[in-house]
């Protein structure tokens, strides 16, 4: 579980970088150096330039049938994958990160639910949509997919949901069925 942890907070590193900052963070492009860390701007955005493009080569993976066009995805192993979660498809231009965030293997069942939702995978999405349906999401009693964790990256609206930085108990939650 440590293991999670640390790489969430790395993944959160770089989408803090490639989502551009939080407003505030860094005051201006000439600024020399970055507000509160006496690191200069010019040696961090060149290190998270490289942090970046390896991180983003590990995202490669597709879980799903159909695949998701807003997301990208790592195989962490051991039933376990990271996502990236952007407001559109990420073949537009424009397409900005929304959330950032963890699965797990299981099933479409209570028992299977981490924590029964309690630490924030609410959303299960089976590996295929059951006949049907399009969309995945939830699924037939016992199908199989991933328990998703969601943690948003900045504050905004999606869904007629609103979104504050950190774990979101209330994106899409997909109450299980008794298996």
């Amino acid at each position: 579980m440590k293991k999670s942890i640390y790489l969430l907070i790395i993944i959160l590193i770089v989408l803090f970088w490639l989502a551009g900052g939080i407003d505030g963070a860094i005051e201006t492009p000439s600024m020399k150096v970055m507000k509160g860390t006496g690191m200069s701007l010019a040696y961090h955005m060149t290190a998270m330039q490289e942090i970046g493009a390896t991180l983003g080569a590990q995202f490669t993976f597709e879980p799903f049938n159909p695949p998701l066009p807003d997301h990208l995805w790592m195989n962490a192993g051991k039933g376990e994958i990271r996502f990236l979660h952007f407001d559109k498809p990420i073949s537009q231009a424009d397409a900005k990160l929304v959330f950032i965030g963890e699965g797990i293997k299981a099933k479409f069942c209570a028992g299977d639910q981490p924590e029964g939702g309690k630490t924030g995978f609410v959303h299960f999405h089976s590996l295929k949509p059951a006949a049907g349906e399009e969309s995945g999401h939830g699924g037939h009693a016992g199908a199989e997919g991933y328990w998703l964790r969601h943690v948003a990256v900045s504050e905004f609206d999606m869904m007629g949901t609103h979104f504050r930085p950190g774990i979101t108990m209330n994106f899409m939650p997909t109450p299980p069925p008794k298996c």
